[in-house]
Order: C-alpha cells, then structure tokens, then sequence
C-alpha cells in the first residue's frame, strides 16, 4: 500500500503548483484566482525506488459558509488519512490568522508535518519565516513552486522520512478505470458520485 501525502494550505499559496511539480503533471488548475481546487486531487511522486501518493486539497479559510466548510472538511479528511502533511505558506506574506490555525489544527493530529515556504523567488519576503520558528516550527522547507527551486531538498526530506517501499515483482500491479460522469448543468452528476463513491464528496 502507497504511503500517501497530503497537501495543505490556505487559498492561493501555491498548493495545486506544488502538486504538479511533485506529481509531474498538469492535473491540478493553477490561477491566481482563489478557491479553484474544490476537491481531492490525487496524483503519485516517486523517488528513486519509493513512490508516494500525493493529494491536493482546497484551501482553508476563515470563510465561513456550507460551500467553503465543505473544502475544509475534505481537506481535513485527506490530512487525517494521510502518513505526512506538507503545510504549505506563502513566504512573501506575513503570516495570517488562518496560517497559525492551520498550523495548530495540524498539530493535534499528532502527525508529522513539514512546513512548506513557498514562492520564495518573489523579491518581497516576509518575517513568516522567523514567525514559524517562534512558535515552534523546525521542519522548514524553502521552495519556488513554480521555478523548481528548493523541490529537490523537499523530495530528500520526504524520501528519508518513509522506510524504502519494494514492490513485490512477482505481484501483478493493481489497475485501475477511470469513469467520466457528464451531463448538462443540474443533472445530478455530483449526487451520483456521492452515492456511487459512497463519499460526500461533491
């Protein structure tokens, strides 16, 4: 069984980046428009002889409606389900209200946890960094989505802090189906996942 990673942050911090530059694809949507990631993501990362899966969650926020506590709540699921969570913060922003909870939130898992400063290629840098550390944060990650920076450094902590994974040679790997559900607008496509996946989901 994979051991998985989820990944975790406030909207716009560069999560689905992260996710496309570890997975090596394209499948998270990544705009400076906030909220787009709404559900689970899921994709996979190897590392030399371990491969992990990784998933992408929608941002938590302060916001407080039944749409964004949806996001919340999927995101937690994946964090709750997952071997390690990368926390990731913005690193040309000062720390907000909803980084510290975040963090704290986190940190009652009991689950270890790396902390992820991202768009560190950006001129304006805060004091987020000094921040995390006052308040007990050691495992600090540098990183530039977007330019690749800091992502080799970031594979080696998560490559050391998983056993070596072989597979089985001898074991026929799993296969999967992926399903495309369509229809026009208010059809019921996302009931119908909810109930086939027997997940609320969507």
């Amino acid at each position: 069984m994979l051991n998985s990673i989820a990944i975790l942050g406030r909207p716009n911090v560069g999560k689905s980046s992260l996710f496309n530059r570890l997975t090596k694809t394209r499948n998270a949507i990544v705009s400076d428009y906030f909220g787009l990631t709404k559900d689970r993501n899921f994709g996979h990362l190897s590392i030399k002889n371990q491969r992990f899966l990784i998933i992408d969650t929608g941002g938590i926020g302060s916001e407080n409606t039944e749409f964004s506590n949806a996001i919340t709540e999927q995101a937690i699921i994946a964090a709750e389900d997952s071997n390690l969570i990368l926390l990731v913060i913005d690193s040309s922003e000062e720390l907000t209200h909803d980084d510290i909870n975040l963090l704290e939130v986190i940190r009652k898992m009991n689950k270890k946890f790396f902390v992820v400063l991202n768009k560190i290629d950006i001129k304006k840098r805060s004091s987020a960094k000094d921040d995390l550390m006052q308040k007990g944060a050691r495992d600090l990650i540098e990183i530039s989505a977007e330019h690749s920076k800091g992502i080799k450094d970031l594979k080696i902590q998560i490559s050391n802090h998983f056993e070596p994974f072989v597979e089985d040679e001898d074991e026929d790997e799993i296969q999967g189906t992926k399903i495309a559900v369509i229809g026009r607008p208010n059809a019921g496509k996302s009931t119908f996942i909810n109930q086939f996946t027997k997940q609320n989901r969507l």
